[in-house]
């Protein structure tokens, strides 16, 4: 297929390549013929009109992907399809709030795929259909490494879902070592670090006995941290808020909690059982490896699209 794919193509100041990155080198991987629009080139060439480096002069394509960014909004998506007489898939990858630049991507393309779709916010919508963007690099796989610490959470200090309520009063039990972007925002009660990305990311997890995982909305079937994946993947143990669809998804290679006595009672029966941990990570790791890396995810994506061009929109209808 020859596929427009719309994002962010950067490598970050840490050294992190995008995900949107990591999917475009697996469709390439297929055989696909893969253009990389830079999002932001895209927004411009829209508005202004003229030439770009990276936009062709030929658009013409079979699918369109476009990746969450609050610099689009109305007519972007449809001057896409207009240009390149192909349907758009809008790809998000994280729980969204219903806003109005957000919204108008939504009811413009012709299928909005994400794992936000049973929030509540797309009532009345015929073109939203389940398919997550949680992955992981499969270049970042599990390290040997020694134990140095009992519990850790990758997130972010952030007052959505329960996470902050909840880590505090787990932290008064069993302290929690924190690596966050906005670490410095953390209460003084934890011990904090700056966020850790790729590689880093995978050797922090191996030094971990118990990684802790909340998401922004934990009453969202389907919905998660992409940090799931990213632990899975890389063979951590994983203690995660149970959220409805996790048991179908992640089954028996994560536990899980739904209070904090439960984490708390959790976190201190995994400590002292350490064969029990290591066999629930290594269901965790085959999981993760088989599911959530951006080879696997690509798979899904283009099964999904050749149905969907092959059957048309009205097996989307509901």
């Amino acid at each position: 297929m020859k596929i427009n794919f719309i994002g962010s193509f950067t490598t970050g100041y840490v050294g992190e390549r995008s995900d949107e990155n990591h999917l475009a080198d697996e469709m390439e991987a297929l055989g696909h013929v893969v253009r990389r629009l830079p999002r932001d080139e895209w927004r411009e060439y829209v508005i202004q009109g003229g030439d770009y480096p990276n936009i062709p002069s030929d658009l013409t394509a079979d699918i369109n992907i476009v990746a969450k960014w609050n610099g689009l909004g109305g007519g972007f998506i449809s001057r896409l399809r207009q240009a390149s007489k192909a349907p758009v898939f809008y790809w998000v990858w994280d729980f969204m709030q219903g806003e109005d630049w957000h919204m108008e991507m939504v009811k413009e393309s012709d299928l909005y795929i994400a794992n936000d779709v049973f929030s509540g916010q797309y009532k009345g919508l015929q073109n939203c259909y389940y398919f997550p963007f949680d992955v992981s690099s499969k270049d970042f796989d599990s390290v040997p490494a020694e134990k140095v610490r009992d519990v850790a959470f990758f997130g972010s200090w952030i007052p959505q879902g329960d996470r902050q309520e909840w880590l505090k009063e787990i932290n008064k039990e069993i302290p929690i070592t924190i690596f966050s972007w906005n670490y410095e925002d953390w209460p003084k009660e934890f011990k904090t670090y700056p966020a850790v990305y790729g590689g880093a990311f995978t050797t922090e997890v191996a030094r971990t006995k118990i990684c802790l995982g909340f998401s922004v909305e934990p009453h969202c079937w389907g919905y998660w941290s992409n940090r799931v994946g990213k632990t899975l993947s890389c063979g951590g143990f994983l203690l995660h808020q149970y959220t409805p669809g996790m048991e179908l998804f992640l089954r028996d290679g994560v536990d899980y909690f739904s209070t904090p006595q439960e984490a708390i009672a959790k976190i201190r029966y995994y400590l002292q059982n350490e064969e029990k941990r290591e066999i629930m990570a290594s269901i965790g790791y085959m999981n993760g490896r088989d599911r959530f890396t951006s080879e696997e995810r690509v798979k899904d994506l283009m099964i999904l699209i050749e149905r969907y061009l092959k059957k048309g929109i009205t097996v989307w209808k509901t």
